[in-house]
């Protein structure tokens, strides 16, 4: 999620704390940098684009990562303020938790059992930026009432409007596994759509091809917006998933296609993720280029756009 909902997020839930609404109280601004400090990984670009892409949503979204954050958090106010260590430890902590269950309800994911695991977890129910939650808690803050009990209301507003969420996923699953009963059907993966609320991006993975498409909750109208044939794996796709490259992107993404064809003498082996298309593309490809010897030549990362080459 972004930076602005997970502040609004970490002060609603601050305040069931009881305390007054003040960013300046210790228990507010525990919870607060509890809830920001995840997202301190962005250190990592100072190592570039690739360095950022590996490990972002990563130690910094884990348990460990979590309790780590907590205790730096609650000692520097401790130091500050001379409040109780662990009542600062706890709000800090319940702050993090935030955080990365909003990630975790987005596409993206996050890695919360690393290092015992590096998969990204995702419940694929909310886009990066959800206006509805965002408004939800900012309406918080102009609510006259006692704000403990607004930030309580508002806590089960969300809850409530989660569960919505989940229903259209599960309505457009049941349509979808439906629609395509005929189909040899491996596995049916919905995720919010990028612009609209409504609308849900769709993957329908058969024996022998993806289909990637948009379905509209409100009419249940689907577009198709690429059929792609899955392409048999030999030593040429093999070595590609096993490069740098192809490693790397298989852990920023679990859904992806390989796309593979030959540039004269030179193999080529293109992977997109499937999750977001935009502008007639996916957002995110990688491209391994092998010589005929089948030694590597050139991999790229392509994030956000094919003409931005991130060599790797």
């Amino acid at each position: 999620m972004d930076p602005v909902t997970h502040f609004l997020v970490g002060t609603v839930i601050a305040g069931i704390s009881g305390e007054k609404l003040s960013i300046s109280d210790p228990l507010y601004l525990s919870t607060v940098l509890g809830s920001l400090m995840p997202d301190m990984d962005i250190v990592y670009q100072l190592r570039g684009h690739i360095a950022y892409l590996k490990n972002h949503r990563g130690m910094s979204h884990s348990v460990p990562g979590l309790i780590c954050n907590a205790g730096l958090i609650a000692l520097a106010v401790y130091l500050l303020s001379g409040y109780r260590f662990v009542a600062l430890f706890a709000w800090a902590l319940l702050g993090g938790l935030s955080h990365v269950f909003l990630d975790v309800l987005n596409s993206y994911g996050a890695q919360v059992l690393w290092p015992l695991s590096k998969k990204k977890y995702s419940l694929n129910l909310l886009v990066l930026f959800d206006p509805v939650l965002a408004g939800l808690c900012l309406a918080a803050l102009f609510w006259p009432g006692s704000f403990p009990r607004v930030s309580l209301v508002i806590l089960v507003l969300t809850v409530i409007y989660l569960l919505f969420r989940l229903y259209m996923r599960h309505s457009v699953f049941l349509f979808l596994s439906e629609q395509y009963r005929e189909q040899d059907i491996e596995r049916i993966i919905v995720m919010p759509a990028m612009v609209s609320l409504w609308d849900w991006s769709f993957l329908v993975e058969t024996r022998n091809k993806y289909i990637v498409g948009e379905a509209k909750w409100l009419s249940f109208e689907t577009g198709i917006r690429r059929v792609l044939e899955k392409v048999p794996h030999n030593h040429i796709i093999q070595k590609a998933l096993y490069s740098k490259i192809g490693r790397l992107f298989q852990s920023f993404t679990p859904y992806y296609h390989i796309h593979y064809y030959q540039d004269g003498e030179n193999h080529v082996v293109c992977f997109a993720d499937l999750r977001y298309f935009v502008r007639d593309d996916f957002l995110h490809n990688a491209k391994v280029v092998l010589s005929r010897e089948c030694e590597i030549a050139e991999a790229v990362f392509q994030p956000y756009s094919k003409k931005h080459n991130l060599s790797f």
